[in-house]
């Protein structure tokens, strides 16, 4: 095949492209499956480019994760305002299902903080979810029933290793139990399910 041929870019393109090629090929074969080379020939650069702008492999990866948080925070944000009237647990957890269930955004998440060598955008990934979720939840609820921080952590906490322990082993728990995984209702009737306790833990009811 022959070499695509490399054309002008302005700088801040450039570095939009080579996310989104680095995203896409990710989500296609993980993180440990890609590198930078790789993601230099999809976006048709040299390797030294990429390097220019991001460094190393890692910090690429980091930097996806980075711009994947930012907008899975904006998709809360816009739940929250769009649910305004209308029981708001049911949906955070559409969204942290839609999130966290992604396989994706799983393995991207999960390889980050195996190679993460401080707090890095895992942690800030997590507190600016946390603060998404709070601001999202004070424009539905009144300053009265507004749960306190450690609340809404509690929930995001549990609304994380919930939806991320169904994502990794729905295929699997599905299976054992008799049921087909690939029904989107057995899915369905677990978010709903999911989103009754995180509704009642964030209200206070026992």
């Amino acid at each position: 095949m022959a070499e695509r041929r490399r054309r002008r870019r302005a700088p801040e393109q450039s570095r939009e492209e080579i996310l989104d090629a680095a995203t896409e090929l990710i989500a296609r074969h993980g993180p440990n499956g890609v590198g930078l080379r790789r993601v230099a020939d999809a976006v048709g650069v040299t390797h030294g480019l990429v390097t220019h702008y991001f460094g190393t492999y890692d910090a690429l990866v980091q930097a996806v994760l980075r711009r994947e948080n930012e907008r899975q925070r904006e998709r809360l944000r816009e739940r929250m305002r769009a649910d305004q009237g209308v029981p708001y647990s049911e949906g955070m957890t559409r969204v942290l299902f839609e999130t966290l269930a992604d396989e994706r955004y799983v393995r991207l998440w999960a390889w980050s903080m195996l190679h993460a060598e401080g707090p890095g955008s895992v942690s800030e990934g997590l507190s600016g979810f946390v603060d998404a979720m709070e601001a999202g939840i004070r424009i539905v609820l009144p300053a009265d029933r507004m749960p306190d921080r450690a609340r809404i952590e509690a929930v995001v906490l549990l609304g994380l290793s919930a939806s991320y322990g169904f994502a990794l082993g729905k295929r699997s728990w599905l299976t054992g139990l008799g049921h087909d995984p690939a029904e989107p209702a057995h899915e369905a009737a677990f978010r709903t399910a999911l989103a009754s306790v995180l509704a009642g833990h964030l209200e206070g009811k026992s």
